[in-house]
């Protein structure tokens, strides 16, 4: 995702500093002296919280980190899963705030991360990374858009999420296509071709479905192919005066006038629940291109599916060559809340999970999630599912973030902007500008005052 983000400025800037005098967050020392692995310790216990909840996940992350007790026997996990994942985060900070967090805390949602530095709620990262020489070289750029703010790194990732386009290749070669679309008029001209409707003129094979958060194409994957920006130079939302989000609603809102917005509604709901399922929506044949995460092509191969796939990036505006290849990345963070009682040995734990290549390669083989490290997705013991390249140079691309960026209120913000895009699809309002800069006030304002809608 190359688009020139505030977020990756902010983030980049946080890197000139990261090597100068650190400041603890939270309870972290501001020098914590590295613990000496080789000598004996005191036996120690880590409570580490996930929300892994499938029991697959959870009995493949409880084998993959055992390695860590094997590597240091004096520390034990008490791991402890969440039954509800939407509700980790909110949970955490309660326990948090309460001084009853856990030692180390593994989330899903870096959307939280903006939140977790300016409150003081996960410790500062970089005492512990300066005092054992480890670096964020390690990753690649898009991890940065995502793990820290304002200069404190208060998460590193485990494994990520990359996401781009999959499409039907017998359904390309019936309609005499042989190579994904690379531009945002051919993904249109495509999902044309491609779509099959029924005798009553509703849809059984669409081509290309932009309805708003279906399946896990947000507002801000459309726009930021056109290399949309959400805040200016000032802080402030400029979806308005920044030329990529009207071009990118534009489209949105010509395609589905294609189907009909009404044929487009029904056949959403006829298959939006059907996402985490074999049925879903691509794999059962009801669609020729769609906007995925790279997990896709594990369920694909564990479904059986029968069709010929394929991969590729998901294509960029027109006029904006340079940003193909790139695109949403980010995923699983852990760090040391405030307040953990063995900081040090979470540290252990936190490194771990961030870099060991045995423990990355075991989670990734059985998640079919992207590797974070280069050892890692190089590993020979590493054994992706087909079509998984794709994901890989997405994670790698310069140009990829964490979308949307990441503030201090969370997610929220976004649903302002969701919640119009779905209003102008409708045509409940045909006023794009005017509707925009409401957006720009709403979250300029939920900002100003720290709430979240």
């Amino acid at each position: 995702m190359r688009r020139t983000l505030l977020i990756l400025a902010l983030v980049a800037a946080a890197l000139l500093i990261t090597t100068a005098a650190a400041c603890g967050g939270g309870g972290s020392s501001s020098s914590p002296t590295p613990l000496d692995t080789s000598a004996s310790h005191e036996p120690v216990t880590l409570t580490v919280w996930h929300p892994w909840t499938v029991k697959s996940e959870k009995e493949g992350f409880s084998t993959a980190v055992a390695g860590f007790e094997e590597k240091y026997p004096w520390i034990t996990l008490d791991i402890v899963t969440f039954p509800n994942s939407d509700e980790f985060d909110q949970t955490l900070i309660k326990n948090i705030n309460a001084g009853t967090p856990p030692d180390v805390a593994i989330t899903f949602d870096a959307s939280f991360v903006a939140k977790y530095a300016v409150d003081d709620l996960w410790q500062d990262l970089r005492p512990y990374m300066e005092a054992s020489n480890f670096s964020m070289d390690e990753f690649a750029p898009a991890a940065l858009s995502y793990t820290a703010y304002q200069g404190e790194q208060v998460a590193l990732p485990v494994l990520t999420d990359a996401y781009g386009l999959y499409y039907n290749k017998d359904m390309f070669a019936k309609a005499g296509l042989s190579e994904p679309p690379k531009t945002m008029t051919e993904l249109a001209d495509y999902g044309k071709k491609l779509t099959v409707t029924n005798t009553d003129g509703s849809i059984d094979i669409a081509g290309f479905m932009p309805w708003p958060d279906f399946n896990q194409l947000g507002v801000s994957d459309l726009g930021g192919q056109w290399g949309g920006t959400y805040f200016g130079a000032d802080g402030k939302a400029h979806l308005a005066t920044d030329p990529a989000w009207s071009s990118a609603l534009t489209w949105q809102r010509d395609l589905i006038d294609f189907y009909g917005t009404d044929n487009a509604k029904k056949f959403v709901a006829t298959w939006v629940d059907k996402e985490w399922t074999p049925d879903q929506v691509f794999e059962a044949g009801h669609v020729a291109m769609i906007f995925d995460g790279e997990w896709r092509t594990k369920m694909i191969q564990n479904d059986g599916v029968k069709f010929d796939w394929a991969t590729a990036p998901f294509p960029a505006a027109d006029d904006k060559p340079d940003l193909y290849g790139m695109g949403r990345a980010g995923g699983t963070i852990c760090g040391i809340p405030t307040g953990a009682k063995n900081g040090d040995a979470a540290w252990l734990l936190v490194q771990y999970m961030s870099t060991d290549t045995d423990f990355l390669v075991s989670l990734a083989n059985m998640l079919g999630n992207v590797p974070t490290t280069a050892a890692a997705a190089n590993s020979p013991d590493f054994v992706p599912p087909p079509n998984f390249q794709t994901f890989i140079d997405v994670w790698d691309n310069p140009n990829s973030s964490w979308q949307p960026p990441i503030v201090p209120t969370g997610r929220g913000y976004n649903d302002y902007f969701a919640t119009f895009d779905v209003k102008w699809i409708n045509h409940q309002t045909d006023d794009l500008q005017g509707g925009l800069q409401e957006v720009d006030t709403q979250i300029d304002n939920e900002i100003s005052m720290g709430q979240a809608p």
